[in-house]
């Protein structure tokens, strides 16, 4: 967290707010949050923003100065947004980069991550290239069925593994994985290159229509997640399964919600979700 929809819901508002205003500074409150090219810092001072988009779970900031342009990646982590006014929201403690704009609606954005899972990198082209493989998954939004069907043929590993795996699968995380896995039926163990074309189907349907709502929603506030302008997510109100262990099935067919630790905790129906 934040996962898919929360950083494209990010991703908008700032694409909103931020396109074609300059930066004028960056301002660390703790050199350590950017995670690579600190060196490359003074060369944004000037820089026009000309786009911002998702790749994955994190933000990628193009900028440019003439002749050259480079960019700013934003990795969110566990708890991290970009926010405009973190103090007027009581946010202002876990503040540790700000960038100061202008010609925009706004004159600073503040990076703000509280556990610090996450972190800035400023990357010239070359530096870029060389990072992007670490993320190079496809993105849940722009597959179509029949990749999706040929992704989990080709994995001998469990469904919920491969769903989580950045660089097969660039955005999921657990909350949204354990969401899909349960409005589709299918156990997070069942061996991805196992299911059946009608489960896959399935599982793609609900991939689409939980992540589309939940961005619709501005994603889901558990603890920390915040938009830019400091307000929450709706989508936790619509979450089935997730830290819902102990719970009756919402499809009412008798069972418990359980929960399973792993790596990461699993929470599924043994009924509506049997390990075939």
């Amino acid at each position: 967290m934040p996962e898919l929809p929360e950083a494209e819901v990010i991703c908008r508002q700032l694409r909103a707010n931020l396109l074609g205003s300059t930066i004028t500074c960056i301002h660390l409150d703790r050199e350590d949050i950017i995670r690579s090219g600190l060196v490359n810092r003074s060369w944004y001072q000037g820089a026009t923003i000309l786009a911002i988009h998702r790749i994955g779970k994190c933000l990628l900031w193009t900028c440019a100065k003439p002749p050259e342009h480079r960019y700013i990646l934003v990795e969110l982590g566990m708890t991290g947004s970009v926010l405009f006014n973190p103090a007027a929201h009581g946010l202002s403690t876990h503040v540790h980069a700000k960038i100061m704009l202008e010609g925009c609606r706004q004159s600073c954005v503040y990076y703000w991550n509280p556990r610090r899972f996450g972190g800035i990198h400023l990357l010239t082209p070359t530096e870029w290239e060389t990072w992007k493989p670490r993320r190079d998954g496809v993105d849940p939004l722009t597959i179509t069925r029949h990749e999706f069907h040929q992704l989990i043929q080709a994995s001998r590993g469990r469904i919920k593994n491969l769903l989580m795996n950045q660089r097969k699968v660039a955005g999921l995380g657990n909350i949204y994985t354990n969401e899909l896995l349960f409005r589709a039926g299918i156990h997070p163990h069942a061996r991805s290159c196992q299911l059946s074309p009608a489960k896959v189907d399935r599982l793609f349907t609900a991939m689409q229509t939980i992540l589309r709502k939940a961005i619709a929603c501005h994603g889901s506030t558990i603890r920390d997640f915040r938009r830019p302008d400091g307000s929450s997510g709706r989508y936790q109100r619509y979450h089935t399964v997730y830290q819902k262990a102990g719970a009756p099935c919402p499809h009412g067919c008798g069972s418990t919600i359980r929960r399973v630790i792993t790596d990461r905790s699993s929470f599924y129906c043994p009924v509506c979700q049997p390990l075939e």
